[in-house]
């Protein structure tokens, strides 16, 4: 359980240090990696080739450490997007350009998502939701000011990074300061009083980012069942935000309340997400399913997944994809010795068909 703890804690800390790079590193960033996720139209050779200088550009200008760079950066890299979904034979792309720091490294990676026009099964999500709904009572808002104030308490270095005391079934930063307990004793009286409205939001609201705050907002319900239920109803969501706020509470769920279950067979499809930010979440969840026989084996059937996301070079998919392979075989494999981990898996998918 420490494990996943520490896990997910490393992921919601990355989550903000990339957002907030260019405020925070000083250092010249390298490119160390440029990946292609999921497609037999483009391959990393390819990419590289129709789009190598401008990823360079992207990162010369987030090396400027200046807003107006960064801004110029983006819209880059959503050009490099818009145009890579014109391919023939792609049916949806992103690109991302993701940062890591060290004391003394500093490296970006480039990870083309794809989804090939043979594989559309892959965007079979629920239709996007158009109303415009009323914030009820102001909850939206105040999870909006509670990850903010948090985000930049924790940014400081102000912020506990242990798993905080919990009055729901998720709690991102807990009461760590007056106005961060206020702002959670709101979200206890809302999703209790409101409930009903917050379940409206997030199944008719078109903006993506209340859907995933009506979602966090819920997760401080008495009803555990209920909870999981639209944690689970979420995972179909259109918007990657909303999926991955299901899985972020998912995740405190499966290693916190052992009286509720989630069955792996409703999250392993995840691994094929067409968002890597989604895929790594997915990943952390599974950790601490792996110890439950049942679970185990289910997983197991997703090994040849696990090692396409092991074969990336972006260190938060590849490192997570191994962690989960590492308790699911108990191999001490190179991480990138490919060929035993693929044999490993043609060996023990094959004994599950029999």
């Amino acid at each position: 359980m420490v494990i996943i703890s520490a896990m997910m804690t490393i992921l919601v800390m990355m989550s903000l240090l990339l957002a907030s790079a260019p405020a925070r590193a000083q250092s010249t960033a390298t490119l160390r990696g440029l990946d292609v996720y999921r497609s037999s139209v483009l391959s990393a050779d390819k990419a590289r080739e129709l789009f190598g200088p401008r990823i360079a550009e992207i990162v010369a200008l987030r090396n400027q450490h200046r807003p107006a760079s960064v801004e110029k950066a983006e819209g880059v890299r959503r050009e490099i997007e818009r145009e890579t979904a014109k391919i023939p034979g792609i049916a949806a792309a992103g690109l991302a350009i993701s940062e890591y720091f060290t004391s003394v490294d500093h490296a970006m990676y480039a990870t083309f998502d794809i989804v090939d026009e043979g594989d559309r099964g892959r965007l079979a999500f629920a239709p996007a939701p158009k109303k415009t709904v009323a914030d009820p009572d102001g909850l939206l808002a105040a999870w909006k000011s509670y990850y903010e104030l948090g985000s930049v308490l924790s940014r400081r270095g102000e912020m506990p990074v242990d798993r905080p005391d919990c009055p729901g079934f998720y709690c991102l930063w807990g009461g760590a300061t007056p106005e961060l307990d206020a702002l959670q004793k709101k979200f206890v009286a809302g999703a209790a009083a409101k409930e009903r409205e917050l379940r409206t939001v997030l199944a008719h609201e078109a903006d993506a980012d209340k859907r995933a705050a009506a979602l966090f907002v819920l997760s401080y319900g008495t009803r555990g069942e209920k909870v999981v239920e639209s944690c689970l109803s979420a995972l179909k969501d259109p918007a990657s935000v909303v999926r991955g706020a299901g899985l972020q509470v998912l995740a405190d769920i499966i290693n916190h309340r052992k009286d509720l279950r989630v069955d792996a067979d409703l999250i392993i499809p995840l691994l094929d997400d067409p968002s890597g930010s989604v895929r790594g979440k997915t990943l952390g969840l599974l950790v601490p399913l792996v110890d439950d026989s049942v679970q185990r084996r289910k997983i197991l059937a997703a090994a040849p997944r696990l090692i396409d996301i092991l074969k990336l070079t972006e260190p938060g998919s590849h490192d997570l994809a191994y962690t989960v392979l590492g308790q699911l075989s108990k191999k001490n494999f190179d991480r990138r010795d490919y060929a035993s981990w693929e044999k490993w898996a043609v060996e023990n998918t094959e004994g599950l068909r029999k």
